[in-house]
């Protein structure tokens, strides 16, 4: 962030300092949370949550460096070095920071939500704006009241842009993060079934996504996905430039002729002659990048630097991540679930290429509320429908899929139950042969990668085993002949 006094941080954050009369010698201009990445010179901010507390640290962030702590408890124990600023809450401190600092910058902060794809499509927007533009993106998936202060604090204030992923998961989250970063640029990647749990129904779940108005500037513009015509309305009444982007031939930008292999997805805009490529699997990645274009093109970005961006795009980990496991092909995709985006990984399985059998395994939706078991059985329907080989469910609530998909149609000696991963872990790779594709998808909190490491492990093990027979059994060769001769 940009260097401020000692006296400017505390006005920011509506803090006390407890040390009166202390100075900092330069001006302050790093901010942290974790000891572990404390920098000489640093502002401390002692977060306090549920299960974890900054304040405990305190005494490590004064050997380490820091020169100021925010907290929100009077410590009993002094520390010479350290400047006290205290405040009645050190969560809402870092944001009122982050919004000080955000408002220092000169660059265009574009802000990324939506059920699914937020990721995917903060990652094709830093792609393409990277190859004319400087800036910044939120790493891994910085998108709460932390992240999000994390990500805008450490910006350069002169950059061109900084890509922001905006979450929720309860009512309120979107519009005071919103607040917080007031973006010149918004996306809504899509509505879908996600945190019922809290936000109740689609219906909730739109007025959260299009709370992202609330912080954004007037004269902005917001970009949404326009085959949502609800949520196109939900943005109606935005001052600034409204633009749609999906399937629908409708839309400000649709893709066309959209195909899908195991290198990524192929696609014309609005029946251009110059076709796109992402190297991000699944028909969705096209409506992803249909939001990138849109902001590219907000951002004076020509159709060529545009189209070489999303070319060369990075993939975030463990989203359909599709990797060759000594002849077993493994699509990753056990970040997160909801429905939509489970739909999305069975139809992208089906559409890839298998020497072998296709074969999921799904494990539960968690916060759907009382929409699960509904959802749940609306998946195992989909599911029998995708022509799978073998199917696993993992958690309580897929067994409920488990059932579904059975009195869909798919044979029972088809289908699997496991109560948890480790268990899925243990039998999941006995099943595979060389030339099968299977799908890894779950919440995050049923941690599906516990299966993916089980495959790698095995699979290693069986072609080191081979290979291991393979030299025994040329060197027995060897011995015989030298033998006979």
């Amino acid at each position: 962030m940009k260097p401020a006094s000692l006296q400017t941080i505390c006005t920011a954050v509506g803090g006390r300092l407890l040390t009166p009369g202390a100075t900092v010698a330069t001006p302050l201009s790093v901010v942290c949370t974790d000891t572990r990445l404390l920098q000489p010179g640093c502002v401390f901010v002692a977060i306090k949550g549920d299960r974890y507390d900054g304040h405990k640290f305190l005494s490590q962030a004064a050997q380490g460096g820091a020169v100021t702590a925010i907290i929100q408890d009077v410590p009993a124990e002094t520390y010479p070095t350290l400047n006290l600023v205290l405040v009645e809450n050190t969560r809402v401190a870092l944001g009122k920071l982050a919004s000080w600092a955000r408002n220092q910058m000169t660059g265009k902060i574009i802000g990324v939500a939506g059920s699914n794809g937020k990721t995917s499509t903060k990652y094709l927007i830093d792609s393409v704006l990277s190859t004319r533009l400087s800036g910044t993106m939120s790493p891994k998936s910085f998108n709460n009241d932390i992240g999000v202060p994390l990500t805008i604090l450490p910006a350069d204030p002169v950059q061109d842009y900084l890509v922001l992923e905006i979450g929720t998961n309860h009512p309120g989250e979107i519009a005071r993060l919103a607040q917080m970063a007031t973006p010149d640029i918004g996306v809504i990647t899509n509505c879908g079934a996600e945190h019922l749990e809290f936000l109740g129904d689609l219906r909730g779940v739109r007025q959260e996504n299009s709370s992202l108005l609330t912080g954004m500037r007037p004269r902005g513009m917001i970009a949404v996905n326009g085959d949502d015509h609800d949520l196109v309305a939900a943005v109606s009444q935005y001052g600034g430039k409204v633009i749609t982007f999906g399937f629908e031939e409708k839309n400000d930008f649709f893709a066309t002729d959209v195909r899908c292999d195991d290198t990524g997805t192929r696609f014309f805009l609005n029946k251009g002659r110059k076709e796109i490529f992402v190297p991000m699997l699944g028909k969705h990645a096209a409506c992803n990048a249909l939001a990138a274009i849109a902001v590219a093109r907000r951002l004076g970005l020509t159709d060529d630097a545009i189209i070489e961006g999303l070319a060369t795009a990075r993939k975030p980990d463990m989203r359909l991540q599709l990797v060759n496991v000594e002849g077993v092909s493994v699509l990753n995709d056990a970040y997160n679930a909801n429905p939509n985006s489970m739909r999305a990984a069975l139809d992208t399985v089906t559409a890839l290429p298998a020497r072998g059998r296709r074969i999921a395994v799904l494990g539960d939706m968690r916060e759907l509320g009382q929409s699960s078991e509904r959802y749940h059985r609306e998946l195992g329907d989909f599911a029998a429908k995708c022509k799978l080989d073998l199917l696993g469910c993992v958690g309580e609530q897929s067994a409920l899929l488990a059932e579904s998909a059975e009195r869909a149609g798919m044979p029972v000696g088809a289908i699997a139950k496991f109560p948890d991963a480790r268990t899925a872990a243990n039998a999941v790779p006995g099943w595979l042969k060389e030339g099968d594709l299977v799908l890894l998808k779950a919440s995050r909190g049923i941690g599906l990668e516990l299966v993916a490491q089980a495959i790698s492990e095995s699979r290693h093990a069986a072609v080191a085993a081979q290979a291991a027979a393979a030299t025994a059994a040329e060197t027995k060769t060897r011995a015989r002949r030298k033998i006979a001769s």
